[in-house]
């Protein structure tokens, strides 16, 4: 059940956009930005808006700035755009918090990545914290969000995936944002029709829907979507040589941006070249400055990443 309204019968597979948080110069939260960001999303065909998640840099927030987040999210796209609210937290006691508001919110369903600072050792461990939350958000899908760069949690997202749909009235899939292709490869077989696997890691994009995924969450979609639209459709239409090409092209933009204070320091500064301004990170990050934005936008410029179809 992945409660969202996309289709992704047929070759096509569904893009969502895990969506920046947008901060002023004096890093507040700049919620009037939210409207831009919905708009550009919807101009090249995003599926939903994932909120609050690594790209939205939800763990520098505060609990009452990420409800505030998805409350505007949810409000700006009244309809027009899914919304998944990320509501992982290091305290089980906020994620529920945060679960419970984005289902009174309207959000369309809520992830959790695992709890990660006291964490998890065991697979049932980790589907008993994941369905504590989701009971707090009982009519909307649950999807577990696995990125063990981040967390720590290094338990096999297929394991994860075969336990919580067992335990999880709503569990929906795994969004998975790890590099390690043979458990992406499991949870794809494992998945079926009733349960989803997001990809999550953009350079693997083009494999995995070789190998049967149909949607994929990521941060590089706020300035590179057409470019993997693009793709996509070039894969649909047997035309691989020149989806390679775009799959090529979109890793040499990634590559470049992280060399600007990182992957999204760098993103965040390739999306207010390419579209909407969300401002720079929240410290400790570091986001490029001045003469650093110069040379990243001449050198994908270089690329031919900026321009009329990138």
């Amino acid at each position: 059940m992945t409660g969202l309204r996309y289709s992704t019968d047929g070759p096509d597979m569904a893009l969502l956009t895990a969506v920046f948080t947008p901060f002023t110069e004096t890093g507040e939260v700049a919620l009037d930005t939210v409207p831009k960001q919905a708009d550009a999303l919807l101009g090249w065909g995003s599926a939903a808006a994932y909120v609050g998640g690594t790209a939205g840099e939800g763990a520098s927030l505060s609990t009452a700035e990420r409800m505030a987040l998805a409350e505007r999210w949810c409000e700006v796209a009244d309809g027009r755009l899914d919304v998944i609210v990320h509501v992982g937290h290091a305290s089980l006691a906020e994620a529920r918090r945060l679960a419970a508001h984005a289902e009174s919110v309207g959000a369309r369903a809520i992830s959790s990545v695992a709890p990660y600072f006291h964490r998890p050792d065991t697979v049932a461990a980790l589907v008993d914290a994941c369905a504590a939350i989701a009971d707090a958000a009982p009519t909307l899908p649950f999807t577990y969000y696995h990125i063990p760069s981040m967390t720590g949690v290094d338990l096999r997202a297929s394991d994860v995936l075969v336990v919580a749909r067992e335990k999880i009235p709503t569990f929906a899939g795994v969004k998975f944002a790890h590099n390690d292709m043979v458990d992406l490869q499991r949870c794809l077989h494992l998945a079926g029709a009733d349960h989803e696997v997001f990809v999550g890691v953009a350079k693997l994009v083009l494999a995995a829907w070789q190998w049967g995924a149909r949607a994929a969450i990521g941060s590089v979609y706020n300035f590179a979507g057409p470019l993997f639209r693009r793709l996509l459709d070039h894969a649909a239409r047997g035309e691989l040589e020149q989806a390679r090409a775009d799959q090529q092209l979109a890793q040499q933009v990634i590559d470049a941006a992280s060399r600007y204070g990182g992957e999204l320091a760098g993103f965040k500064a390739l999306g207010a070249l390419t579209g909407v301004d969300c401002g720079g990170c929240r410290p400790p990050l570091v986001s490029p400055g001045p003469e650093q934005l110069a040379v990243l936008r001449a050198e994908v410029t270089e690329l031919g990443f900026l321009g009329e179809d990138r």
